[in-house]
């Protein structure tokens, strides 16, 4: 994906969640289970890959976290400095799609909020989880809230290949992505991680001009026991 087109993005604003201040229903269920959380993993030391303009990570720094915003574009970055202000948050340019800029066993929960689409590739989403769990410390633990095929907005656009990917192409972004089942990301991870919890989200937006009905899903992956080798 072409950093150029989100930097286009934070201009043009064509997709509602770079302007939305309400958090997403994925950033409510992570943040009603953060206790949880903490009982398994420790304090949260949080990652949140593909920040964005840190939408979901300001309401999750609210409640003390400790939080990390990576993203690959700067103008992203910039919009997630404003947001969060100058608290302790640290920002990251840098591209999933290569390894983490972070020493091993850095957090102790890594979120990925409708930034797993960008990774279209089988193998580069492996690599990702290997390269998740690396930075995750024992009994870390990898949240994401995706776009699933049947969301409404995302359904018409979708062209499934002949490796049984839902890639979409959407013609007002010009942005290229992949929309996921909870159990297809699950078994990208397998060598890396075990699903532990997952739910999903149904409610109606405004988007290029009409109302869609969205689906959207949230997966919690635990970091697998002994996974500290190649997978």
């Amino acid at each position: 994906m072409s950093r150029d087109l989100w930097e286009r993005e934070y201009v043009t604003h064509s997709i509602s969640s770079s302007t939305n201040t309400r958090p997403s229903h994925g950033a409510d269920f992570l943040r009603r289970h953060l206790p949880s959380i903490a009982r398994v993993a420790g304090p949260p030391r949080l990652l949140d890959l593909g920040c964005g303009g840190g939408r979901n990570a300001a309401v999750l720094a609210e409640t003390g976290l400790a939080i990390v915003g990576m993203d690959f574009a700067h103008r992203p970055l910039l919009a997630a400095r404003t947001r969060l202000g100058p608290g302790p948050a640290r920002l990251v340019q840098a591209s999933m799609k290569a390894s983490l800029p972070f020493r091993t066993g850095a957090f102790s929960l890594v979120t990925a909020f409708t930034s797993l689409e960008n990774v279209t590739e089988d193998d580069r989403l492996r690599a990702l989880g290997r390269e998740v769990r690396r930075v995750l410390c024992p009994g870390g633990l990898f949240f994401a809230y995706f776009l699933t095929p049947e969301d409404g907005y995302y359904l018409p656009l979708i062209d499934r290949d002949r490796d049984g990917r839902n890639l979409t192409f959407d013609p007002v972004t010009d942005l290229r992505q992949r929309v996921y089942q909870v159990a297809e990301l699950s078994a990208l991870f397998a060598p890396s991680f075990t699903l532990v919890a997952s739910d999903r989200f149904d409610f109606p937006d405004v988007r290029s001009g009409g109302v869609h009905q969205r689906r959207l899903a949230t997966a919690l992956w635990q970091r697998r026991p002994g996974a500290d080798g190649p997978a």
